[in-house]
């Protein structure tokens, strides 16, 4: 993974300097690695699909800031992508033959989360129109939604069990769901709460009379990173005990 990431973003820089699109050389670099790691990103393709989950969940949280959000935001994330996702999974339930499980989980995949898309659009809106206020809504709604829709798809997941597995009460692994959610928010924003004082605070750590961190914004977020990487690390060994 590492030897992926790195050479990836070798690459990347190397067709931003010739004003060549960087994701068609991130997407090279993956296609020969390929030939040279296939059953390493294999053997690890459930930890990488977890880990790529955590981070852009992460991300879309970043993006949403506490007092801007008023109940319009709220209505605008919430409630069309609902829609959309009972949409599909009514249609799944009657026309597909879906569980209710199932057709949770295919309205959870194909329920419109465009953040990626969005975001730097708006962006672009915003520098040609600074005095717009649609730009400032679609900040606000775009991780919004994806954080509401991935927790969606998180709950969702664990009361779908494989073909081979026996049933699974789904009251009860709902419910149970929605309780390590709720103690999994609780938990993280504790540690966000103690992550935001030490990166508010950090210019004050000195030493010979030196301040030991630059106070830069790379810096913030590389702190806020690995505090966060922590914290998943936690949940998995939570989840193998669990599963123990």
């Amino acid at each position: 993974l590492a030897y992926l990431l790195l050479v990836g973003y070798a690459v990347r820089t190397l067709f931003v300097s010739l004003s060549l699109p960087a994701s068609v050389g991130v997407i090279i670099s993956g296609w020969i690695f390929s030939y040279f790691i296939q059953d390493d990103i294999f053997f690890g393709r459930d930890m990488l699909q977890e880990l790529s989950f955590f981070l852009v969940l992460l991300t879309a949280g970043l993006g949403i800031s506490l007092p801007s959000l008023k109940w319009q935001h709220f209505v605008v994330a919430l409630l069309p992508c609902t829609l959309e996702l009972l949409a599909i999974m009514a249609y799944a339930t009657t026309y597909l033959g879906y569980t209710l499980a199932e057709g949770l989980n295919l309205g959870c995949v194909l329920v419109a989360v465009g953040d990626g898309l969005v975001i730097p659009k708006m962006k672009e809106f915003h520098a040609k129109f600074p005095h717009h206020p649609m730009p400032y809504l679609m900040l606000c709604w775009a991780p919004l939604e994806a954080c509401y829709v991935l927790a969606l798809f998180g709950v969702f997941t664990s009361v779908s069990a494989p073909a081979s597995m026996p049933d699974i009460n789904f009251i009860f692994q709902i419910s149970w769901t929605v309780l390590r959610v709720l103690a999994t928010v609780c938990g993280g924003a504790l540690m966000g709460f103690a992550a935001g004082c030490a990166i508010r605070y950090r210019g004050k750590v000195m030493y010979d009379d030196r301040p030991v961190f630059n106070d830069s914004a790379v810096e913030s977020f590389l702190i806020l990173l690995g505090i966060a990487l922590i914290a998943y690390g936690l949940g998995g060994n939570s989840m193998s005990i669990f599963s123990m």
